[in-house]
């Protein structure tokens, strides 16, 4: 497929994808119920067919999260097919007594026509009138008998369906219809689920403990020794504590102990080598060496009757907000020697943070991490944002590492991610500075907040990093294959502002709601930016090869990139022109080389001769007229 170029100016990152949430719930709908849900008797075509499944499906889906059933207690809930009046799932939750009714669309909203069909089945329903359903439904009468028969019964109508919202004539008969089964009890209410419900069940469920991300925090008890307390302003308590003892909770809980914290521990880097070190040979000196760590509680509580000495703390809600580095450091030494020395001891800062959604635990995560050299990216994993883009590429069997550890997993990292959206940004300054100053990208101060934007999708984010993976091995490729030195250059320095002008010339390519780059994308995507490689390489040249400035140089600064991103566009902009010509002039039959001045000339020419010969017919300015707007 050919994609057209877009020529926007619009700089901002991309807004949210109606069409990217519905690819991941169809994909998942496919894999997770399609083999539960089977094709119905009837003559339609494959797509009727698959979008039939796919109505079905959603109502499954939607059973399964309504009333917290398996996939396949839903998919027995569904009774869509001829005679259904209306209604697609029935499903009666005998525990909390809801009766479950579901309508759905696997695609717009119902209009007033599916809605009408869906509010006659709820009455059918609620009066009895079960001779107007199918044979689906008498699989279930007996449930619906049941439920009906439940004085405490609530019936819940919902309209689940991939698109925005219901129009305001649906939400009209609605609300009647609940006025008219409401008129001497308060039994019926109706949902409107669109796609953003949908969407958020499916991230939800990747908040779940998976691959080491978005667990809850642990509660542990834990050992301090010589300890004091501060009561105001808020609980807080410091002490000893034996590294044997850390060992083992490390041991027992992993990366759970660092959930609030900015990264997890990343293996035997020279610090902690350090560490480890010192644990061994000089056990005694671990205190005087280390600053310790800090811990987060929601909760500290004491037995009765300790004392300063030594005293076995309850903590709920544990966390371990600074000094992962040297709890993985210490655990090593465990792991290789079997024991660690008890006169291996540290500071602790235990803080009482409680439950509430205030600012303070980050706050303190924060402060207590800027004491020491800590890289820009790791603050990200304090953004709620990138745990809910976790969550999204998750639905995609997708991992997204933001916040670094040892584990070597085949994941997206939120380092790959910060360079391919600075790329795809169409903004020159965010662009020069992933060449000159690449931790900008993760300070809010400069462009971290319109890399990272809530409007962010997790597969826009996957598929940027997929195109620029891909785009960077041919980059590389070609600079292999080169042998003048200034192109190897420009292949190897030149790639971020390649695909810059790609991205402002090629959005609808970029931004398709796919998280896979098809063959046919790939195809189209080398042939696409080496074209564009070759014409950037031109005009670099014409413009900086005089004074032979290197090309590590020029991509780094911004006033070298600013003029030569505007040459690059105003000759795209040119060759547009051409090209809307050659195809005009087509129309008339004329061959047209934009090449050549003389076959320009010829064109205009034989141009004047036809407007001529139609002027009789047509009079007036059109001649004039026509080709001022052709040329």
């Amino acid at each position: 497929m050919m994609y057209k170029n877009s020529n926007t100016s619009d700089r901002s990152m991309p807004k949210p994808n109606i069409n990217a949430q519905k690819t991941q719930i169809v994909e998942v709908l496919k894999q997770d119920y399609f083999p539960m849900i089977p094709q119905l008797q009837q003559k339609w075509t494959v797509d009727q067919h698959e979008k039939n499944r796919l109505s079905r499906s959603l109502a499954a889906f939607a059973i399964a999260n309504l009333a917290d059933v398996t996939p396949a207690q839903a998919a027995n809930s569904i009774i869509n097919g001829k005679n259904d009046d209306g209604i697609d799932a029935v499903y009666f939750d005998r525990i909390k007594n809801l009766l479950w009714l579901v309508q759905a669309k696997g695609g717009k909203a119902p209009d007033m026509g599916d809605n009408k069909k869906f509010c006659d089945g709820i009455r059918d329903l609620v009066h009895k009138r079960f001779q107007k359903f199918n044979e689906g439904f008498f699989r279930l009468q007996q449930d619906v008998e049941d439920a009906l028969d439940t004085n405490t019964l609530k019936i819940v109508g919902c309209n689940v369906y991939l698109d925005g919202s219901l129009g305001s004539h649906v939400v009209n008969d609605l609300n009647q219809l609940k006025e008219e089964l409401n008129q001497f009890d308060h039994r019926f209410e109706w949902r409107d689920l669109n796609i953003s419900q949908t969407y958020a069940w499916l991230t939800a469920k990747q908040a779940m403990p998976t691959a080491g991300y978005a667990y809850a925090p642990v509660d542990v008890s834990l050992t301090l020794e010589n300890w004091h307390c501060l009561d105001q302003p808020r609980k807080a308590f410091y002490g000893l504590v034996k590294a044997s003892e850390l060992a083992s909770l490390y041991q027992q809980h992993d990366k759970l102990l660092f959930e609030k914290n900015i990264r997890y521990y990343l293996g035997t880097e020279d610090v902690n080598s350090a560490i480890a070190n010192t644990v061994v040979n000089q056990p005694a000196k671990l205190f005087y060496l280390n600053n310790g760590l800090t811990i987060t509680c929601s909760n500290i509580s004491l037995p009765p009757g300790h004392n300063q000495q030594s005293t076995r703390f309850d903590l709920q809600g544990f966390s371990i907000v600074n000094g992962a580095q040297t709890v993985g450091a210490i655990a090593s030494v465990f792991n290789t020697n079997g024991s660690i020395s008890p006169d291996a001891k540290l500071l602790v800062t235990i803080i009482e943070v409680g439950t509430a959604a205030d600012s303070i635990g980050v706050e303190i995560t924060k402060a207590r991490n800027t004491q020491n050299t800590v890289r820009d990216v790791y603050f990200a994993a304090l953004d709620p944002n990138q745990e809910r883009l976790r969550q999204e590429l998750m639905i995609s069997k997708t991992v997204y590492q933001y916040r670094p550890s040892a584990d070597i997993q085949d994941a997206i990292t939120i380092e790959q991610a910060a360079i391919a959206l600075a790329c795809f940004s169409s903004n020159t300054e965010i662009v020069v500075a992933a060449k000159k100053e690449i931790s900008q990208l993760y300070k809010r101060e400069y462009h971290y907040s319109t890399l990272f934007s809530e409007q962010l999708s997790g597969v826009t984010l996957c598929r940027y990093v997929r195109i620029f993976q891909y785009l960077d091995q041919i980059f590389a490729a070609s600079e292999k294959a080169e042998t003048e030195n200034r192109r190897k250059m420009f292949y190897k320095h030149g790639r971020f502002f390649i695909l810059d002008i790609l991205s402002r010339r090629y959005k609808p390519l970029l931004d398709k709601p796919e998280v896979a780059i098809s063959q046919d994308d790939q195809t189209e995507l080398s042939r696409i930016t080496l074209e564009l490689a070759e014409l950037i390489y031109t005009i670099a040249e014409s413009l900086f090869g005089n004074n032979q400035k290197g090309y590590l140089a020029i991509f780094k600064s911004l006033t070298d990139v600013v003029p030569l991103t505007s040459a690059v566009m105003q000759e795209l902009a040119r060759r547009d022109t051409q090209e809307r010509l050659r195809k005009e002039c087509m129309e008339l039959n004329i061959n047209y080389y934009y090449s050549s001045p003389k076959s320009f000339v010829k064109i205009l020419y034989l141009f004047l001769l036809s407007s001529l010969c139609v002027l009789g017919v047509l009079g007036g300015s059109f001649p004039y007229l026509y080709f001022s707007r052709l040329i």
